[in-house]
């Protein structure tokens, strides 16, 4: 626990320390690039639909800590015009090569400088295949999400992108799968990050009642057996944000009488 906190840390200070300068950090300029530098707004367009271009942007900045916000990925996609057909192949290729360095294993204490790259920015790339996704990436995203040989750190970015392009359905599907008993172990302190992912994935289905319904369905069966209190806490709370009927269960109280927890206010 205490290596992986300073390897947490270390990821930290490097994505503080590329702020000022990753490229993905100017994409608020870019709302108004066009009126304000018509010329460099043009450069840019051709340079990000240029595929050799483009690739070269994602492997020396675009996937580079600090890591893109998804409202970042949408703009940058819409903006400049950049189509799935120009993209996906791109992030494709950069997820074979940076798999082949990192074999979907997490960074240790020793690997290279380029090994780490590799592992950030298949991370990455990864992530942003959610803005480009067709059928068969979705099932790519599934199986990689699913695959317990595949270090969870990359896993993790496989369950959030996949639930940010999945459909209700195939949403309902992927949750269900992926908390249950048998997978969600397999995730270990990753699975707070999948906590996360599926309640972003819950407040994306907006009016979507059958939706949410199962993501509450999936959430409480599983938060209720969580043995680590850490991620228990986390989506015990996000959880009770959303659903009364699992915030005043019985199940929910006996989980947190188990693990210690105190009462909360109010509760006896």
């Amino acid at each position: 626990m205490k290596r992986m906190s300073v390897m947490c840390m270390m990821v930290l200070c490097l994505a503080v320390g590329n702020l000022s300068s990753s490229p993905m950090s100017r994409i608020p300029v870019w709302e108004t690039l066009e009126q304000t530098d018509k010329k460099e707004f043009d450069r840019r367009r051709d340079e990000y639909n240029d595929p050799v271009k483009l690739k070269e942007k994602f492997e020396k900045g675009f996937l580079l800590p600090p890591s893109t916000s998804d409202e970042e990925k949408e703009a940058f996609k819409r903006i400049f015009g950049v189509s799935d057909k120009i993209m996906l192949p791109i992030l494709m290729d950069i997820i074979r090569e940076s798999a082949a360095k990192t074999e979907w294993k997490r960074s240790e204490w020793g690997t290279s400088n380029d090994i780490d790259k590799a592992r950030y920015q298949l991370q990455e790339a990864i992530r942003w295949l959610d803005i480009c996704a067709d059928t068969n990436t979705k099932r790519f995203l599934l199986e990689i999400a699913t695959d317990t040989s595949k270090d969870s750190y990359f896993r993790r970015a496989a369950v959030d992108s996949y639930l940010s392009c999945a459909n209700a359905h195939e949403t309902r599907d992927a949750v269900a799968s992926f908390l249950s008993d048998d997978m969600r172990q397999t995730f270990g302190i990753d699975v707070i990050s999948v906590y996360y992912a599926v309640m972003r994935a819950y407040d994306r289905a907006g009016g979507d009642t059958q939706t949410r319904g199962a993501i509450v369905a999936a959430v409480s069966a599983a938060v209720v057996k969580e043995e680590n209190k850490d991620a228990f806490s986390i989506a015990d709370e996000r959880l009770a944000e959303r659903s009364r009927a699992y915030a005043d269960s019985p199940q929910r109280k006996a989980a947190r009488e188990r693990l210690n927890i105190p009462a909360e206010k109010g509760e006896q």
